[in-house]
């Protein structure tokens, strides 16, 4: 190949990728925010419009994008519904935990559900319930939600070493979602400090008003998290069977942990101040 053609094919490969890599930036920003238009994704990322356009048109031909309804908002598509059950199929935490999941649901007749990290939040990425199976429920999955807000949040970072959480507490943006949530970083740090010493996490109405969870971390062999599991339920009901919640989050917690091979005892990495 002449030194112009490979060139040519250069340049073509590099306009492929830079294409690539905006369409995955329109999808990643489709996952963290609701309600945008074409317009609205195209100055997010600081792309022209027509660009964006043809890129969310191709998108929307191979599933990965749909309007919602009769508005201009954007939403993910099926397709990306597929992909990520597909790459949850070889998650090993997700595969530990299903049956698990599934049978403290039934147990307490609450939703159990699994969240991991990502950057600043938890993602939702199981969900059972067996007293609903609706669709809404089931819309759950794939949704994010603040780590200091939630149970399952606090559980990841109670899972974590002293000096890690607190750099991370340091960063977060203490956002209110109810009147009950923590706001202040002192604060929140005794919530963790609190929460390593019972060995589960709770979030009293503090990401939704009236509902009551208990989260614990999914540690690897090294004990460090790789996600969390919590039960939720209206606060009412849940006041009732706190007690059993708060038992048997740290005993099924425990139990996933060690499918994955954390083979040590939980206060062996409590990370003491």
């Amino acid at each position: 190949m002449s030194e112009k053609h490979h060139q040519l094919g250069t340049d073509g490969l590099d306009r492929r990728a830079g294409t690539l890599e905006r369409g995955l930036a329109i999808l990643e920003l489709l996952a963290t925010e609701r309600q945008l238009n074409a317009v609205q994704v195209a100055d997010r990322l600081d792309l022209s419009r027509s660009a964006t356009y043809r890129i969310l048109g191709t998108l929307r031909q191979r599933g990965y994008v749909d309007w919602h309804g009769n508005a201009d908002d954007i939403v993910l598509g099926q397709r990306t519904v597929t992909l990520g059950m597909a790459a949850l199929s070889g998650y090993d935490p997700f595969l530990a935990a299903q049956a698990h999941l599934r049978d403290l649901s039934r147990e307490l007749s609450e939703a159990a559900l699994m969240a991991v990290r990502d950057g600043d939040q938890m993602v939702y990425i199981a969900h059972e319930d067996v007293t609903d199976h609706s669709i809404a429920v089931r819309r759950l999955l794939g949704l994010r939600r603040a780590l200091h807000s939630t149970s399952l949040g606090k559980a990841y970072l109670a899972a974590l070493p002293i000096d890690e959480a607190d750099a991370l507490v340091d960063r977060l943006e203490l956002r209110a979602f109810t009147p009950t949530t923590i706001t202040d970083p002192a604060r929140l740090r005794a919530e963790l400090d609190e929460t390593r010493a019972r060995g589960y996490s709770i979030d009293d109405s503090e990401n939704e008003p009236d509902v009551l969870c208990f989260g614990a971390p999914i540690r690897d062999e090294r004990g460090m998290p790789l996600c969390a599991i919590s039960l939720a339920g209206p606060r009412e009901r849940m006041l009732g069977k706190k007690d059993a919640a708060a038992k048997r989050i740290s005993e099924v917690a425990l139990a996933i942990s060690r499918r994955l091979g954390f083979a040590g005892p939980v206060n062996a990495v409590k990370f003491e101040r």
